[in-house]
């Protein structure tokens, strides 16, 4: 990179390694209250959570189990006077019920799992730019999504490019807020890997904003988790920002 800068040995890293160790990864959801793992069964698995998470619905005992989210959609949407016999709406609450396990799949991630690590001397910046990602309003349950760049100095080790975007998208599969989703991808990533620190940055548009309430379609959310050397030295912020210019620039 031509304007990268070496940690060389003229560096003062004392105290880096130990703040990096002094951060443990504690993943929560959305009202961080309770740590995700207390839910988390097999891979690709969840069980239901505990009642005070989300209270319990009484619905028809002899519904199947796998059917229970549908049921819960159903009677919302009967409650909203929707007919479930339109041909529209005949199978929404199974449509519904998806979706709704689809970006709930992050209570069970687990980064280790996620993040394959190699040795390396390297030392220098390594940027990760526009990735793209979606996830839940914890207080609408509507969408947000947009971009997340993400920058790490490595310490002995690097990661394999690939599962930079794969910890963001587990992650983000949840209802949490923007400003929290960027700090836990952070934690996550320095739990695992170690580095001298690392820096994400998730630009998104809401839909709770865009489309209720004050229907700003065109405002976008800007928030930045910075870990490690990134909070000591601001010349790895500059070096990582003409990194994200750079990178969406590429055109292959």
């Amino acid at each position: 990179m031509g304007h990268g800068k070496s940690l060389g040995t003229g560096r003062d890293l004392q105290g880096v390694n130990a703040d990096v160790e002094s951060r443990k990864v504690a993943v929560k959801n959305g009202n961080g209250k309770h740590e995700l793992t207390s839910v988390a069964t097999l891979p690709g698995q969840l069980e239901l959570p505990p009642e005070e998470i989300i209270p319990a619905v009484h619905l028809d005992a002899t519904a199947p189990k796998s059917d229970r989210l549908a049921e819960i959609v159903k009677l919302l949407l009967l409650e909203l006077g929707v007919d479930l016999g339109n041909q529209h709406f005949r199978e929404t609450p199974e449509r519904v019920a998806r979706f709704y396990r689809e970006f709930t799949r992050g209570f069970c991630v687990r980064p280790e799992t996620i993040l394959k690590t190699f040795r390396s001397q390297a030392h220098e910046l390594v940027a990760v730019s526009a990735i793209d990602f979606f996830s839940l309003c914890p207080h609408h349950l509507l969408v947000y999504g947009g971009k997340i760049h993400f920058g790490y100095i490595p310490n002995g080790q690097i990661v394999g490019v690939s599962k930079i975007p794969r910890l963001v998208h587990a992650m983000a599969a949840r209802p949490i807020v923007q400003e929290e989703l960027v700090s836990s991808i952070a934690d996550a990533f320095m739990s695992v890997v170690k580095p001298f620190g690392c820096i994400v940055k998730a630009v998104g548009k809401h839909d709770c904003v865009a489309v209720r309430g004050v229907k700003c379609p065109a405002t976008a959310m800007t928030t930045v988790a910075k870990r490690g050397i990134f909070e000591q030295e601001r010349i790895y912020i500059e070096e990582f920002d003409r990194a994200i210019t750079e990178g969406q620039r590429c055109v292959r």
